[in-house]
Parts: C-alpha cells; sequence; structure tokens
C-alpha cells in the first residue's frame, strides 16, 4: 500500500494527525511526506501505522505515541504522565524572551518544569542564562534532563525535586517561569481521556483552579532579586482574579493569538 492510500483512507483520525505519524514511523519531516506519496509502505511498518491509528481513534494523545512535539521551533521527548507542550505556552516564552537582555547574566527560575521546554527553550535563546527547574514529578524530571541533554544545556540547568519554592529555599532570581496547573478540580471528569494521560499533579490546580497563585503571592517576593519579574501561564478566564492575587506586583495581562487571558507579569521593585 502506498503512502497516499493511507492518507486519503477514511479514519475518525485527522488527516493532519495521520501525516504526522507517517512521517514519523518513515522517520521523515512531515513536510517530505509529499515527496514519498507513490512510495511503497514495508509490511512491518503498516502493520504498526494500524496499530498506532486504531489507539489514537480510541483517543490516545498522538504525542505519546511519537514520543516527542515541537516547541518554539524544537523538538522535546514527552512521555505519558508528563504535560504535552502546547503552542499558547509559546506566548510566555516570547514575554519572558523580550524582558531578558542577551548581554546580561541572568539567573532564572521555573517552577514545574514538565518535560523542560520552557527552560531549555530560554537557556537555548539566552547563552548568558542559567536556569533552576523544580517539580514535584520524579518523571518529568527525568524527561527535563533528557531533552537539556539532547540540547547540549545540561550544565546550564540544575533541577530539583518539590513543590513550589521548597526545593531553592534561600536563593533568589532575577525571574521566575512558570506554567503551574490552573484547571478546577470540578472539571477533571469532564476532561477528554487523552488529555487526562498527563496527569492531574500538572492540570489540577484545585477546587478553585488558581491555589497556586494565591501561594506564589505569598511567597515570590522572598525569592526575586530587587526590579527581579516573574512571567505566568494563566487560565482563559483567571485573568482578573490573578491580576487582583498579585496586585503588589504591578501585574499584566497579555492575550494568546485566540483572544484569550494566557500570560501574567509581574515586578518587585
Amino acid at each position: 500500500m502506498k503512502v497516499k492510500d493511507l492518507i486519503l483512507r477514511p479514519s475518525k483520525v485527522s488527516q493532519r494527525d495521520k501525516q504526522l505519524l507517517l512521517a514519523h514511523l518513515l522517520r521523515v519531516k512531515a513536510p517530505d511526506l509529499y515527496l514519498k506519496m507513490e512510495d511503497e509502505v514495508p509490511l512491518q511498518l503498516l502493520e504498526k501505522y494500524e496499530r498506532s491509528i486504531k489507539k489514537l481513534e480510541e483517543g490516545y494523545p498522538l504525542q505519546y505515541l511519537i514520543g516527542e512535539w515541537d516547541f518554539y521551533g524544537r523538538t522535546f521527548k514527552v512521555a505519558e504522565g508528563v504535560l504535552i507542550p502546547r503552542p499558547e505556552t509559546e506566548l510566555l516564552v516570547e514575554k519572558t524572551l523580550e524582558l531578558l537582555d542577551s548581554r546580561r547574566d541572568y539567573t532564572g527560575l521555573e517552577i514545574g518544569v514538565g518535560s523542560g521546554c520552557i527552560a531549555i527553550t530560554l537557556l537555548l535563546e539566552r547563552e548568558r542564562l542559567f536556569m533552576y527547574g523544580t517539580d514535584i514529578n520524579p518523571k518529568a524530571l527525568e524527561l527535563t534532563r533528557i531533552n537539556a541533554e539532547n540540547y547540549s544545556v545540561s550544565k546550564r540547568l540544575k533541577l530539583l525535586q518539590g513543590k513550589d519554592f521548597e526545593p531553592v529555599k534561600g536563593l533568589r532570581f532575577d525571574f521566575v517561569v512558570s506554567n503551574p496547573p490552573y484547571i478546577p478540580e470540578g472539571l477533571w471528569k469532564t476532561l477528554p481521556e487523552g488529555v487526562k494521560l498527563e496527569g492531574k499533579d500538572a492540570l489540577i490546580g484545585g477546587k478553585k483552579g488558581w491555589e497556586f497563585y494565591e501561594r506564589f503571592a505569598q511567597q515570590v517576593g522572598d525569592f526575586l532579586k530587587e526590579n527581579g519579574f516573574f512571567v505566568l501561564e494563566i487560565g482563559h478566564d483567571q485573568g482578573q482574579i490573578v491580576q487582583e492575587l498579585l496586585k503588589d506586583y504591578s501585574p499584566k495581562i497579555f492575550k494568546d493569538y485566540s483572544g484569550q487571558d494566557r500570560v501574567v507579569i509581574g515586578w518587585k521593585f
């Protein structure tokens, strides 16, 4: 069977996901798949493709199936139980980079590193930056370690296990970034099964959803240097409450490309 036949075959799986899956199996970049439309797919790969399509139709995330996903123009390893990188989180990286002078030395902290895509991207974009990264999930820390090694930034990234600021007591940073869990507990049952595989700790922020920001507001002042700043991702409907919680830090809300509240920035003056 040819590549084009597999892509055109009817399925509940989107054309895009079928193409990404096939490109992964054939070990080519997705745009190059169009050069292989007339190629015959080897039987072994065909069987693997069929099994994978069945899993996708059952709701299993493509990202976990292929074991990697792109973020800010780079590919990161991903694994079940760890948050999947999302395009809207790239805004957090963009806003952070705008505040980091490439000619200066900085020490930053990421709370909840997940796959490491945020911290590692910042390190790759700012060569004079050193990052600390914390997470309560040992699997996330191991995944971040692997991604950091793949991009040769391990020497500028120190990983610590623990909640929020606990692992970095006594330290102060030029900035803090985080994409914390911010979904209210009551919505857990309504999430797609594939999304739930990312892990409750990575998604659910508590009964209200904004408990992280409450804790953060009480603690961040002790961990920021003078004129330091923070950049946090927030839920699409949390701009007003987060702005109120962080009012001591002159917070500013930024919307994503869909017009939804997505990032808050604050400063310690």
